[in-house]
């Protein structure tokens, strides 16, 4: 009786033990996977966010849009959701056209997924503006998820929320 069972175990056993040779439902192979190196997608990362620093200092509005997916999404406090670079170059031309404009953000922790192809991006925001001559200063924190597209960072979604209270504080 064990002889005849012994075929089957060793069967069961090469069967378990073969590769598939399916990818992950990602659609990113094991090599890319495992090649992934968090602290150098964080470092391209940082670099992107300074560049969107620099961009928001040169007020340009439709260069910040392309820092976004072809679907991404741009939620500013107090008005509607941007989705798509039209809209969300829109978006930050109307903010960025408030007299006295002036933000900086700075993120306090980049987590970059073990497939190397998104992140998450949580920090803190300074916002100026003196839309009637007086300076207004805002402080937030914010939330970018990236998405690697074509090798390349992009915002998939960014929000920003005040810590001023309900209607302005």
């Amino acid at each position: 009786m064990t002889i005849r069972l012994m075929p089957l175990v060793a069967a069961a056993l090469l069967i378990s033990s073969c590769d598939t040779g399916k990818e992950p439902a990602d659609g990113t192979s094991p090599e890319t996977a495992a090649s992934a190196d968090p602290a150098a997608e964080e470092a391209a990362i940082r670099v992107k966010i300074a560049q969107w620093l620099d961009l928001i200092k040169a007020k340009d509005a439709a260069a910040i849009a392309q820092m976004y997916a072809e679907d991404g999404a741009f939620m500013p406090p107090n008005a509607p959701i941007g989705k798509g670079h039209p809209a969300i170059e829109q978006n930050w031309a109307a903010m960025m056209g408030t007299p006295g404009f002036d933000l900086t953000f700075a993120p306090e922790q980049i987590i970059v997924s073990s497939s190397g192809d998104m992140a998450l991006d949580r920090g803190t925001y300074r916002l100026v503006v003196a839309p009637e001559g007086a300076e207004q200063i805002d402080t937030g924190k914010y939330v970018v998820v990236w998405r690697k597209v074509d090798g390349d960072w992009k915002a998939a979604a960014d929000i920003i929320n005040s810590d001023l209270p309900a209607g302005g504080g």
